[in-house]
This record gives C-alpha cells, structure tokens and sequence, in this order.
C-alpha cells in the first residue's frame, strides 16, 4: 500500500476530486422524479402541441441548439421509452463528471500549480448550482465539458518550441469542442473569452512566423463555419419567424439591475447557503489582487460579470458562469495564503482551509444527494447551521437537482386504473404544476368528475395539499415514502 500510494502520489488529488465528483452526481441520481426543465432533452415526436412538427423541425423550435436532445436520444435507444429517469440523466452526470476532470487538467495547465488547480475543481465540484446541475438532464453539463474541452486545447497556444502542425490541431481540435459547446447552448460564448485572450497571445508572439498564424486563424474559421452552418443558417432563419421565441430572447437580453437588486444572490445562496459565497469574495479578491501572472483568469471574471452586470436583464441561473472563472482565483488565492504565511500560522491556516473544503462538499451532499430531508421545502440542518424553508411567496426560480420523489408513476397508474375500471374518463387537478403533465395520461381538468392530486411539500411550493376549499371530496388513495410517510394523497371529486 505504501508503495502504491509513493508511487501515484501525485495524482492522489485527481483521484480524490473524481471520488468527490462522484459520490455528488451518481449517488441516489435515480431517486428524484424529473424537474420540469428536464423533458427539455425528450423528442416530443408524435404527440402534444409539437406532434406534426418532423424531428429536423423540432430541433430548430428549440431556445437553444440540438445537443441535448441528441444526448437524450441515446438513452432513449437503448431504454426505449424517457421514463427511466436514471438511465436519461446518466450521460448528463458522465458530462458533469468528465467537465470537472478537464477543468483541473486546464487550471493546471494554465497556473502550472496543481494546488491551484485542485482547489479550484473542488470548488467548481461542489458548487451548488454546478452539483445540482450535475444531476439533472440537462445542457449545462454538455456546455461545462465542451467549453473546457475548447479552451484545455487552445492553452496549447502558449506552449513554446512546438512545432507549427501542433499548434494548428490543438486549435482545431479547440474549435469543434468549441462548436459542439455552442450548439448545446449560447452560453458557449463566454469561453471565448479566454480563448480569444490565448489567440491573441499567440499573435503578439514575434517567435510564431506569420504565416503560421494566417493558417491558423483561416483554418479555424473555416472549420467553425463547416461545422455551425448546417445548423445555424435554417435556424436562424426558422427562430425569426418565430415571435414567441424573439420575444423570450428580447427579455433576456438588456441592461441589467444592479445585482443588489437582483434575485441571484438569493439564488446562489438557495444552492450554497453557508459560508460560500463569502469564502468565494474573500480568497477571490485576494486572487484577483494578485493575478498580475494569471491575467488571463482575471481578464475572464471581469468580462463576464460586465456582460450580465449591463447585457443580460435576465439571467435565469446561468449567472453561474461568472463563478467558474472565480474559483480559479479563489484557487490562486488560497495558494498565495498559504505560501505567504509565517510558518507557525500554514499548518492552522491549512486546516481552516480544509475544514471549510470538507463543509462545502458535505452541504451539497446534504441539499443534493441525501434525501431525508426534502430541501428546500424542509429546513435542512448542516452542522448545526439551519437553512430556511422556502415558500411560494419567496418567488424562487428553478429548484434543480434536489431530492424530490412523488411517485408520479404509481399515481398516473392509480388514475388510469381507476376510469378503466369504473368505465370513467375523470381529469384531475394538484397542488404541484409542470411536470406533471409529463407524467400523466389523463387530462388537467376540474370539470365535471375528477381527481385532485394532492402533494405533500411539492416543488411548486404549494405546500397545502389538501385542498380545503373543496367540498365533498373522498380519500381514494394514500401513497408513503420509504419511511412511511405520507407524501401523496389523491381525492376523488364526484361529478
């Protein structure tokens, strides 16, 4: 064992961050049923509003491009059907998992401090908004690896004595992870920042002939055009004729509030309630101070919180991408801490440091992974330290990733069987909304006969399911948790 450990221990943090990454996305990844945004991946071919549109002519109706729903399919091929909830989110997670792996491999490349980069992965790792996202099916996983992909292969740019051919396919090779990002989401311009930052290093370079350098800047235009082409001609031609699809990016784009006035710190707080957020600002800002070598990560932020600070007017929760550029300056900065400290103080300082590590990956486990409590309808105890319970009334956005189970299935099951044998065709009603109709055969109605669904702490927040304002109402059935607790109750409304 000894040997072993002497042997591989350099990269005894990769294998700690791939145990960490892990254990956050695959642990219970099956056990939630699906969030609303997550049929976002399905074809909904042959049915629902989008039933005469072609699979080509799905694809251009999206509000983003058709990776996700190409990863989607391959799931679906091999289960046969979208219900398996676990089989959907499966790739999505190996993408989360495989973005965190490259994401330390770039930081290391880029700061040549394995430290640094270590710390920085953690971060990225354990970041609420990130391991929530990591355990749904969804197109910011896809976003995160091929973004990192592009910019991990364009980092070769400031490499020196390679030979010219090198340089030209680490770009190449850039750019399609750079394309295949894009077309999973718009978001994919934001990695170009960094990478537009190494491009125009490798110009100034008086080393690189210049003949090198047109080749490599046609041959990757030219290979980008190839490849977004296809795509991105018959949809934006396709999305201008589509108003609704204009005016959602209308609403998107746009002076922003000042972030004080903005929702997204209650957000971020909502994925990372403790000690983060300040942890982040602390060693970030001493990062920042001391990025005169690491430009290129200080360069990156600042872009990126200009663009959603005055461009984007809603952001939704992608305002996570102003954190992954952060967390290498807070990786920095840790680094700089350490070093910088009298001897007496590192190994103290070393074990806060640590301590706050291990209560980070321990509070994502808690919110994401353990289902005992039902964060952020219960209030979840980390430590001690109590998270709010959240209400309707808080107008949070999105509640991605958390354990939430309601056996939707077994209740679609009950009501089919239900008209079948009583020769009925009743609709139903519930306290839970969107995803739902996912699950459910029969129609959303409270006309004439019909059930009314009630979910105990839904994720729509809408916490009394028990419906008082109807009169008349009969239990039919009761559905209990693995511990016996009642999460379900279905009524049946006579006509």
């Amino acid at each position: 064992m000894k040997q072993f450990i002497t042997k591989h221990f350099e990269r005894i943090p990769l294998f700690l961050l791939l145990a960490i990454t892990l254990s956050l996305r695959f642990m219970n990844l099956g056990y939630s049923n699906y969030i609303s945004d997550e049929p976002g991946t399905f074809f909904y071919r042959g049915y629902g509003v989008d039933s005469h549109l072609s699979h080509w002519e799905f694809l251009l109706k999206q509000r983003k491009g058709p990776m996700q729903i190409l990863v989607g399919f391959i799931p679906y091929t091999l289960v046969g059907n979208y219900s398996n909830e676990f089989a959907q989110r499966l790739p999505f997670a190996l993408f989360s998992t495989g973005a965190i792996i490259i994401f330390y491999l770039l930081v290391y490349r880029l700061t040549s401090s394995k430290f640094a980069a270590f710390i920085s992965a953690f971060l990225l790792a354990t970041n609420g908004l990130i391991a929530g996202y990591g355990r749904v099916a969804q197109y910011q996983n896809l976003n995160l690896f091929f973004s990192f992909s592009a910019l991990y292969f364009f980092s070769f740019l400031r490499d020196k004595g390679l030979p010219i051919k090198t340089y030209l396919v680490k770009s190449l090779l850039g750019s399609l992870m750079f394309c295949l990002s894009f077309l999973s989401h718009w978001d994919a311009l934001y990695i170009l920042i960094p990478i537009l930052t190494l491009v125009v290093e490798y110009l100034l370079d008086k080393e690189q002939p210049d003949i090198a350098k047109a080749a490599l800047i046609f041959s990757n235009i030219i290979l980008v055009l190839l490849i977004l082409s296809p795509f991105m001609i018959p949809y934006i031609s396709y999305q201008k004729g589509s108003p609704a699809n204009m005016e959602y990016l209308n609403s998107i784009v746009g002076l922003g509030l000042p972030f004080s006035k903005r929702p997204d710190l209650g957000q971020f707080k909502l994925y990372n309630p403790f000690f983060t957020i300040w942890f982040y600002l602390v060693f970030g800002a001493i990062g920042l101070l001391k990025a005169k070598k690491h430009y290129l990560f200080a360069i990156w932020f600042i872009a990126v919180f200009v663009i959603f600070r005055f461009f984007v007017n809603y952001s939704g929760l992608h305002f996570y991408n102003i954190f992954i550029p952060l967390v290498v300056l807070v990786g920095i900065g840790v680094e700089k801490v350490i070093k910088k400290s009298p001897r007496k103080l590192k190994i103290p300082i070393t074990a806060l440091i640590t301590l706050f590590l291990a209560f980070f990956f321990y509070q994502s486990y808690l919110l994401f992974v353990d289902p005992t409590t039902e964060y952020p309808m219960e209030s979840e105890n980390i430590l001690g330290l109590k998270t709010k319970k959240y209400e309707h009334s808080d107008n949070i956005r999105h509640r991605t990733g958390f354990p939430h189970k309601r056996y939707w299935k077994e209740i679609n099951e009950f009501i089919n069987e239900q008209n079948r044998l009583n020769g009925e065709d009743f609709g139903y009603i519930t306290n839970e909304d969107r995803i739902d109709g996912f699950y459910m055969d029969a129609e959303k109605s409270s006309s004439g006969g019909y059930y009314a669904i009630g979910i105990k702490r839904p994720l729509s927040l809408q916490y009394d399911y028990k419906f008082p304002q109807i009169k008349n109402k009969e239990t039919v059935h009761k559905i209990e948790d693995a511990e016996g607790n009642t999460v379900v109750r279905i009524y049946r409304i006579e006509p």
